[in-house]
């Protein structure tokens, strides 16, 4: 799965693609620049939901997949 930096370097990306600055997307968002700026430089505490309003805003889609677990892992949920 691709980190945070590179998540974040597609958002920054695709933001100036479409020609908004930080404070457009947050308006847009109703994030806070802080919020975006966060995001943008790969902080990974912001909310999932921060992520994804910000994500639909720019017309960017994040998909999940399973992974295979090893033994220990899949002990560790039980």
């Amino acid at each position: 799965m691709e980190n945070f930096k590179e998540l974040s370097n597609r958002i920054k990306q695709r933001r100036e693609q479409l020609n908004y600055t930080q404070k457009d997307l947050a308006e847009l968002t109703n994030i806070s620049e802080r919020t975006i700026r966060a995001i943008e430089n790969g902080e990974g505490s912001t909310s999932i939901l921060s992520w994804f309003k910000i994500l639909e805003t720019l017309g960017l889609e994040m998909k999940f997949t399973f992974k295979v677990l090893n033994d220990e892992a899949r002990n560790s949920l039980l």
